[in-house]
Parts: C-alpha cells; sequence; structure tokens
C-alpha cells in the first residue's frame, strides 16, 4: 500500500479545512515549500486518494486546489487510520523516536531495530543518531554503542527523563489526541509494554490531570492535557522498573510550599492505586515540578503577595515598564497585560529553573515576523534571568514575544455594523493574543469577543457570528474558519475572503454573482444554490488591496535632517523638550497638547524618558495630539539634568511621535543600535553641524 508522509498529510488535512479552492501560493507561504514541490506532493496525495477510492484532488490554474466534498468527509476518518507503516516520519520526529526508544529500552538495540522503529535506510539511521548524540548533550547525556549491549544512552535519571520530556514535545506536537493515541504502538511498540499503555490507561491519567485542574483552580492548555498525561504514564512505567529520580533537598523544601505539591501528592496517590506501584516521595516532588512548568490558558485569582508569586509579579512589572521604555509606547490596560503575562511567567519560570526545555514550532516564524517585537523581548527578559539565574532560551522568548505583540494593537476609528468573532486555541493566552492582534487588524468591522480554549468551548455555549480556530472544530451552526496561530499573507487573504462571504459583505467584484447564477440555471441544474453562491462570491470577492504586514519606515525616513537641532544650551528638561519638539510642531506631526503631554507625563512618572548614558526620548499617547508619525533631535553642548541624579544628566534629546503600537518599532531598533555605540555618541557630541549627525543616522537606516 502507498504511504504518504508527514508533509503531505499536513497538505491533505489543509484542504480538508479549507473546504473550497487553495491557491497554490497560500500552500508554498504556509509549508514554506516550492510549487514544484507542492505538484510533487499532490501527486502522492492523489495516489493515496485512488487507493483509498476516493476522487483525487482538483485543480483550476486560477483558483488552486480543491477536495471534493465526498473527499472531504471521509479523509479524517482515513487519515486517523493510517497504520503506522505508512507514515513517513520527518527527520526531526526520527530523531525524537530514537532519543524515547533508547531510553525507555532495558533490551539491547541495535542498528537493525533502530531502522526498523523509524523505517529509514541504514545511512539515514546512523545519520540521525550522528545528530542525536550532538544534542543529547544539552541534557547532560552521552550516545554509546556497546557491542554486546547495542545502543545506550548513559546519564542520570533526571537528566534522561528531561530528554524524554523535551523528545515527546516533537512527536506530539500539534496532534489530535486520536492521533496520538495512534502513535503510542509507534512509541511504545513491544508486546509487554501495550498492556500499561492501553487506550483506558491514557485516559484515565487524563482524567487525573483534569481533576487536578479543579483542584489548583486553574486551567491547562488544551496541548499539556495530553502531553502532562503521557508523561505521568512514561514516569510511572520508568517507576516501576525501578528507575527513581532523586530530588535536592533544599528544592524539597521550596516545593512544599507550592499548592502543586498538594495536587501532586493527590496524583502520585491515583497513580498508585492505578498502576499498583509505590510512588516515593521524590517521585511526588518531580510531578510538583511539572505542574509548576505546565502552561495554563486562566488562573482564578493570583495571589501577588506569597514568597515566589511576589517576586514574579515584580519581575512582571519591571519588564512591562522596560518594554513601553524601549518601544516607546502605553500600554493603556497595563494591569491586564500585567495579569495575562504573569499566568504565563510563572510555569516559563519553573521550566528554566528545573531545565523543562520547551519546544516551540512558531520560534523561527516569530522571530521572522514579530523580529522588531522580538528584540524588544529580548532587552526586558534579564529581570526574568536574574531572578531564575540562567539564561532565557529563545523558544521562551518567543512565547512573551506573543504577549506582547498581542497588547500592541493599533488604534483607529471603526465602522458601526459589527460582527462577533471567537477565537478557540489549543496554545494558551500567549498565541491567542498574537492571532487576535492580527485579526483585529484585518478585520475593521469585526470583534473578537472571547478567546477560549477548546475544552471551554466545546463544553458552554457562546454568542459569535463565526468561530476562528487553530484546529479543525466541529461546527455548532456557526461558521468556522481554522488558520494557523501566524497567518502567512496568502493564509490573510483567503480568510478575508472565506469570512466575507460567508458575512455576506458588500464584495468588491468585477462580476455580478447574480448574473453569473442566472447564466449556470440556464444551463445546468443546480443542487445546492446557497452553497454555489457563497463558493462564486469567494472565488470573485478581491479584498480592497491585499492586507500586508505594513511596511515599516527607517529611521531616515522618520527623522530628517531639517528636524536636527543643535543648541548650547537650555534653562532647564522643560524648556529642552519644547525645543526638540518644535520641528515637528512646525510641519505639523504633533500639536502643542502633545507638547505639554510630554511633559506632564515626565512629571507624574519621573525620569524614565532617559533610556541610557545622556539620552532622553519624550514621547505621550497617539490620542495626546499626534497628527503623523515623526521624530525630532536636539543636541545639547551643556548637558540638561532630569533629576538630582547624575545618571539623568541628558545631551541628547529625541522626541518621538508615534501613530500606534508598533509602526515606529523599526526605526526605533536602528536609534537604539546607533546610540548603544559609545563612539557614536562622542561624534554626536563633538558634532558641528546637522550633516554629520544625519549620515549617522542614514549609515544605521540600511537593512
Amino acid at each position: 500500500m502507498m504511504s504518504i508522509d508527514q508533509r503531505s498529510t499536513a497538505i491533505l488535512s489543509h484542504l480538508v479545512q479549507a473546504k473550497a479552492f487553495v491557491p497554490i501560493k497560500e500552500l508554498t507561504e504556509k509549508f514554506h515549500i516550492s510549487r514544484r514541490t507542492i505538484y510533487y506532493d499532490i501527486e502522492k496525495i492523489n495516489g493515496w486518494l485512488k487507493e483509498n477510492n476516493l476522487p483525487p484532488v482538483k485543480h483550476v490554474r486560477s483558483a488552486g486546489f480543491c477536495l471534493e466534498e465526498d473527499a472531504a468527509t471521509q479523509v479524517p476518518e482515513k487519515l486517523g487510520t493510517i497504520e503506522t507503516w505508512h507514515y513517513e516520519y520527518s527527520a526531526k520526529e526520527r530523531k525524537a523516536l530514537l532519543a524515547i526508544h533508547i531510553t525507555l529500552r532495558d533490551n539491547p538495540l541495535f542498528l537493525e531495530d533502530l531502522m526498523e522503529k523509524v523505517r529509514v535506510s541504514r545511512n539515514t539511521t546512523i545519520d540521525d543518531l550522528k545528530g542525536l548524540k550532538e544534542e543529547l548533550g544539552r541534557f547532560g547525556l552521552t550516545l554509546e554503542f556497546e557491542r554486546k549491549l547495542g545502543y545506550v544512552i548513559l546519564g542520570t535519571e533526571d537528566d534522561k527523563r528531561k530528554a524524554i520530556f523535551f523528545y515527546l514535545q516533537h512527536v506530539l506536537a500539534g496532534q489530535s489526541w486520536q492521533t496520538i493515541i495512534t502513535k503510542i504502538p509507534a512509541i511504545l511498540n513491544e508486546a509487554d509494554e501495550l498492556d500499561t499503555f492501553d487506550y483506558e490507561n491514557l485516559k484515565a491519567v487524563q482524567k487525573i490531570v483534569a481533576e487536578s485542574e479543579e483542584e489548583l483552580n486553574i486551567q491547562f492548555t488544551d496541548e499539556i492535557i495530553d502531553s502532562l498525561a503521557f508523561r505521568l504514564l512514561m514516569f510511572s512505567k520508568r517507576l516501576s522498573k525501578g528507575k527513581n529520580v532523586s530530588i535536592d533537598p533544599v528544592e524539597r523544601e521550596v516545593l512544599k510550599e507550592t499548592k502543586q505539591y498538594q495536587a501532586a501528592r493527590n496524583i502520585g496517590s491515583k497513580l498508585s492505586n492505578l498502576f499498583d506501584i509505590e510512588f516515593p516521595e521524590d517521585e511526588i516532588f518531580y510531578i510538583t515540578k511539572h505542574l509548576l512548568g505546565s502552561r495554563v490558558q486562566s488562573e482564578e485569582a493570583l495571589p501577588h503577595k506569597s514568597g515566589s508569586n511576589k517576586a514574579l509579579g515584580e519581575v512582571v512589572e519591571d519588564m512591562v515598564s522596560d518594554f513601553q521604555k524601549y518601544a516607546c509606547v502605553f500600554f493603556k490596560d497595563r494591569k491586564e497585560i500585567e495579569k495575562n503575562l504573569l499566568i504565563h511567567i510563572k510555569p516559563a519560570y519553573y521550566r528554566i529553573k528545573y531545565g523543562l526545555e520547551l519546544e516551540s514550532g512558531m520560534t523561527e516564524t516569530i522571530k521572522e515576523k514579530y523580529n522588531d517585537i522580538f528584540q524588544l523581548t529580548k532587552k526586558v527578559i534579564f529581570h526574568l534571568e536574574n531572578i531564575v539565574k540562567k539564561e532565557v532560551n529563545d523558544n521562551e522568548i518567543a512565547l512573551i514575544t506573543m504577549h506582547f505583540g498581542g497588547w500592541m494593537k493599533r488604534t483607529g476609528a471603526t465602522p458601526a455594523i459589527r460582527k462577533k468573532a471567537l477565537i478557540v486555541c489549543t496554545n494558551g493566552v500567549g498565541t491567542s493574543r498574537l492571532l487576535q492582534n492580527q485579526l483585529e487588524g484585518l478585520f475593521s468591522t469585526i470583534d473578537i469577543s472571547e478567546c477560549v480554549s477548546l475544552r471551554e468551548y466545546q463544553n458552554k455555549k457562546y454568542n459569535a457570528d463565526f468561530i476562528i480556530s487553530t484546529i479543525p472544530l466541529e461546527e455548532k451552526n456557526k461558521p468556522v474558519f481554522v488558520v494557523s496561530p501566524i497567518l502567512t499573507e496568502a493564509e490573510k487573504e483567503s480568510l478575508l475572503k472565506k469570512v466575507n462571504a460567508e458575512l455576506d459583505a458588500p464584495a468588491k467584484q468585477t462580476t455580478s454573482v447574480e448574473a453569473l447564477m442566472n447564466i449556470i440555471q440556464k444551463y445546468a441544474d443546480i443542487n445546492n444554490v446557497d452553497s454555489l453562491q457563497k463558493e462564486l462570491k469567494q472565488y470573485l470577492y478581491k479584498p480592497a488591496s491585499v492586507i500586508t504586514e505594513m511596511i515599516k519606515p527607517s529611521l531616515m525616513e522618520i527623522l530628517k535632517c531639517e528636524n536636527i537641532q543643535l543648541v548650547e544650551k537650555v534653562k532647564d528638561w522643560q524648556e529642552a523638550i519644547r525645543l526638540a519638539a518644535e520641528p515637528l510642531k512646525r510641519d505639523g506631526s504633533i500639536t502643542d497638547h502633545y507638547i505639554r503631554a510630554m511633559v506632564q507625563t515626565v512629571k507624574k512618572m519621573g525620569p524614565y524618558i532617559v533610556v541610557g548614558p545622556k539620552v532622553a526620548i519624550p514621547h505621550a499617547r497617539p490620542e495626546d495630539g499626534v497628527n503623523k508619525l515623526g521624530m525630532s533631535f536636539l543636541k545639547l553642548t551643556q548637558c540638561v539634568s532630569f533629576s538630582d541624579e547624575r545618571k539623568h544628566d541628558v545631551q541628547i534629546v529625541i522626541v518621538l511621535a508615534t501613530i500606534d503600537g508598533d509602526t515606529h518599532l523599526k526605526a526605533l531598533s536602528q536609534l537604539s543600535d546607533m546610540l548603544s555605540n559609545e563612539t557614536n555618541i562622542k561624534n554626536i557630541s563633538q558634532a558641528k553641524n546637522s550633516n554629520l549627525i544625519f549620515e549617522l543616522i542614514k549609515a544605521y537606516s540600511k537593512e
């Protein structure tokens, strides 16, 4: 029987969810592959569809690819029952499976055994093992080949479990619970183990995890429920073979103080009964660590006063303050962002502290699409690093970036007729917030009523005109649109078409759908008039302009040479701000009110605008009197002080007038690079005319 690989499966699933033609551009952007590869994968898909007696993928050059209704309804079921032998693993999945297989086995595993597990050639398996050997170093583990024992992974039980946690994410990432169940035999496919890891036991452990949510007054993200259940099963299995972890006595005392410890005791006692094994105290502490490090969707009233909560609350406040300072923005609902960020930072703190390394498939996309915000987050992450006493990796920084990105909403008036959308997201509050921000930028007439988890959606009724989800959902009398957490340009265009066709928005069409319907009805019998009309609308709808990421101007585009002033001295810091703002007032970028607002803000909040040695960037909110984006530059020969402290003596005053949360970020990032170089500061302070300063600005404005 023909096999279908991971990417082809993903493309096929995407076609199932689309319920309409998917342009080739959307597929190339989403899967980061060439047009040629798409055609090659579609050929593979068609071969598989034929073997399953299903009609092939339709292809219309101008519209893209589409599955016939018959195929679309049957494919999910058939994909769910693909025998493991007909599924090709990606290189990442193969390495993860090898790591898990070798770690979990007591009996020898030779190259032939491993080739069988991952179903690739001898050479490919050897290459995978080489790559794995390098990777395992980060967990303090070594991969050895012993003539009599075959391949073994050497290291402490704690380090082995860290590796299992890390590699499980690669095997289970983005999978539905049904798919996870079908993967169990692939992960643990030896007869004696299937008794322990049967479906019923998995469901029982999942129920135990869900019960701990009630006890802790929190809601884990949907994917954590699955992953935690799987981990607890694996740890129970290792415990039954006498493989125990040991916890440092000092750590025990700290863990004992948490409410997660009580929940872990209850989980331990339930697992004891389920598998008839004794859970030593150290294993309870170990479960406590995993509970503390698990991402949550929501948490009832976080107490801000006690121990680590108080310290983390202060970390969050400092991060938000610094982020506002570096990004030159004010968050209107600062308390709300702090509350949400604390929900995320708490488990992140414990993951970093206990070495539970999180793997996120979205990190590279976030770094690429939200690089400005990622870099700003990197600047403020030291607050968390100081308290955890460890470096924070890019995966964790990317998740925090999504929080900040989600709150940097654009301001702007919105038309009157509004529709409500509900977001369903399995990845937690950060991802849903980022998705919400993208959708609000895309649809000016739609309000996102709520962001909920899959389980909330299944268990409650919500008032919304349509649902946008990061996973396929059962429709509850409302249209469901499935999207990626970070939308590509083609996905944005496709979603605009679908939503506008569904909501009967006034479509910008060059062709009349009614006229087309009349012509079709003349020559053909139509089985479903409404569906045909909807699909024609969707196909013909042209967005007013394809929504693209707003091009952010460079530093030299915002800070013009005529806005640079060189002055001997000023009376005080208020005069420095007024004088520095003069060019922007003259060219109509700001009003007098904005200048007053900047002065008032410093009076109220102190010299927070002093962002580095000798540099201040005064600014206020866009609604305080900004007409257009702008920047002006004042260089003083004699410093002016913004407080009684020497560190607030300033020689360079840069006024920033922003129109929203992020259009100015690219220019600000370039300015930041320029001012972080001591030689540049020295050259600016010695410059005798504005042209010399502008030459420097130009040099830093290049990509």
